[in-house]
């Protein structure tokens, strides 16, 4: 009987394999201590800190960037305004030139 040697489970993010000494487990996958960061801000992430999506890893303000609920409701106010359409999380074109005319600010002196 010829010798196999033990399949080790390949890191997502940079696909070399990924020994019991170094791996960090999120999302069913194991990773390295250090592929074990948010991809679009790079912060090391450990396992309270992560969220995972499709293979990838996020810190928590990232996730809820990319992936979490948009639209009016969660910031309404003066504070809260922005022409940011987020093209740099990956999100599409937002038209913010049409505004509904049945929308009117009001501001109490």
């Amino acid at each position: 009987m010829p010798f196999k040697p033990v399949e080790h489970p390949k890191c997502p993010k940079c696909g070399k394999s990924v020994y019991a000494a170094e791996e960090m487990v999120a999302g069913g996958y194991k990773w390295h201590k250090f592929c074990f960061k948010c991809t679009m801000c790079n912060k090391l992430l450990d396992s309270m800190t992560c969220c995972e999506h499709a293979a990838e890893l996020y810190c928590r303000q990232c996730h809820c960037r990319r992936w979490g609920p948009k639209g009016i409701g969660f910031g309404i106010g003066g504070g809260t305004l922005t022409m940011d359409t987020g093209e740099q999380f990956g999100n599409k074109e937002v038209d913010m030139t049409s505004v509904d005319s049945r929308f009117v600010l009001c501001v109490l002196y």
